[in-house]
């Protein structure tokens, strides 16, 4: 049976006093991680929008840079319906499996995947063109 989460309003932090089918997603996932006096609760409304929290975090840099730098290989490699964020999110997931984790970066699909796994869970710093970071060093040895 699941937690009815309508009547359930935050007791701390800035969404104080935000019923909690109100309070974005990204601050529920952080109660979550952070385990929050109330993130029974936020698992609970999560679970009932049917959001997962995901295996790689992805920083706004590493939308930012996909954005710019990687644009025409997602555009190859998503799915028809796929959004960038979705697809830099599967794709970190299966780069972060693949990254060893005395390394924190690792080409995959023509992509280079820049994780930070100091913490507690891992996170997507940046991405770039595999091809282009190896431009920019033989270019600076010139």
């Amino acid at each position: 049976m699941t937690m009815d989460t309508r009547e359930i309003e935050l007791t701390f932090g800035k969404h104080r006093g935000t019923r909690i089918q109100r309070v974005p997603a990204s601050y529920l996932l952080y109660m979550v991680r952070n385990e929050t006096p109330q993130a029974n609760f936020a698992q609970a409304e999560l679970d009932r929008r049917g959001t997962t929290i995901p295996t790689v975090e992805i920083s706004g840099h590493a939308i930012d840079s996909a954005s710019i730098r990687c644009r025409r290989i997602w555009h190859e490699h998503r799915e028809k319906t796929e959004g960038l964020h979705s697809w830099l999110a599967k794709n970190a997931g299966i780069a972060y499996e693949a990254c060893p984790r005395d390394k924190d970066r690792i080409d995959h699909l023509g992509v280079t995947w820049v994780f930070d796994h100091d913490g507690r869970w891992p996170v997507l710093k940046t991405v770039w063109r595999a091809k282009e970071k190896r431009d920019a060093v033989e270019e600076s040895k010139s």
